[in-house]
């Protein structure tokens, strides 16, 4: 009897392999079907494909960030370009990403928060100088615009890729309007001679004061559109979480952090989508509920903005 036992003590270890492995394949895909919340983590990312970003960081490094958690964030998105606002600290930030580049604002409005981009230098490579576009800082009161034009290494798009974070609040929608018809110049300018580009950021699109987020999203469709981008949807329906009316231990979901693309007809617009990743995903926007006792880690200690993401399939460069 006793060796039949020691005989068979290899199945319970091959068990836990295997469940291990199954749930590595098609855990995200079992929590979607019994309804339980998955990790957010980002998916994996097609050889074909090019990954952007966007992410605000909450005035980065902010008190109580848990850098070491956002340095493993932050790889963990397997993204080439990573658009970022609320940058305090650009050394900070490269030293939580050594080896990519990062180029930022020199500005960041009254409260210092800069914007920009890192890009991973083994994947696309900055073409020139990167360009800060003072004219949507309204005078200083607010943040500028940032630019630059990235090259796919081994195949794949030339384009811009141009981050934004507009002025904030219901009540600021009056400037926030002011700097759509700033950023649409803006636009046009960055895409002469190539109109492939990326817009993403912070659009802090509430909505006016007595309207809503689903009113500005249509004024930005619109003013966008003219000038030929279209936004890549976001199927979830949010992007960061704020503390609510109620200011309680539940926070509520918003849509905040927007993509548009111009141009870049060898990406087409079948499949695309932006994916709202970390908490936003965990959650499923749905209202999220975190106290000091049981946190939600990532919406705590790393940002109330999720990652946002978007893959670009490679394609070959459509310029002349």
């Amino acid at each position: 009897m006793s060796r039949r036992r020691r005989g068979r003590g290899w199945i319970a270890p091959l068990l836990v392999v295997l469940l291990v492995a199954l749930w590595a394949l098609f855990g995200e895909r079992l929590r979607g079907l019994v309804g339980l919340p998955g990790d957010g983590s980002a998916p994996a990312k097609r050889a074909d494909r090019l990954r952007i970003a966007t992410w605000n960081l909450r005035n980065f490094p902010d008190e109580g960030q848990d850098l070491p958690r956002l340095r493993a964030r932050l790889q963990e998105l397997a993204a080439d370009v990573i658009a970022v606002q609320e940058v305090r600290d650009p050394a900070a930030l490269q030293a939580l990403m050594p080896g990519w580049g990062l180029a930022l604002s020199e500005a960041g409005g009254r409260g210092g928060q800069r914007l920009g981009f890192l890009y991973d230098r083994s994947a696309v490579e900055l073409v020139g100088a990167p360009r800060e576009h003072a004219a949507l800082a309204m005078g200083g009161a607010v943040r500028p615009g940032f630019s630059g034009y990235l090259r796919a290494r081994d195949g794949g798009p030339d384009f811009h890729v141009v981050v934004v974070h507009l002025k904030a609040r219901a009540e600021g929608f009056a400037l926030r309007r002011a700097q759509w018809d700033v950023l649409g110049e803006i636009l046009k300018d960055v895409a002469r001679g190539d109109d492939d580009l990326v817009l993403l950021g912070d659009f802090n699109a509430t909505g006016p004061e007595r309207g809503g987020p689903a009113e500005e999203l249509e004024a930005l469709d619109a003013r966008f559109g003219a000038i030929g981008l279209r936004r890549v949807d976001n199927a979830a329906g949010c992007s960061v979480y704020w503390h609510g009316a109620r200011r309680d231990a539940w926070h509520e979901p918003s849509l905040l952090d927007l993509v548009w693309i111009g141009g870049l007809r060898e990406a087409g617009d079948a499949g695309l989508e932006a994916r709202a990743l970390l908490h936003c995903a965990r959650h499923r926007c749905a209202a999220l509920r975190s106290t000091e006792a049981h946190p939600e880690r990532d919406y705590v200690d790393l940002s109330d903005h999720c990652p946002v993401v978007v893959d670009v399939p490679r394609g070959a460069d459509d310029d002349p």
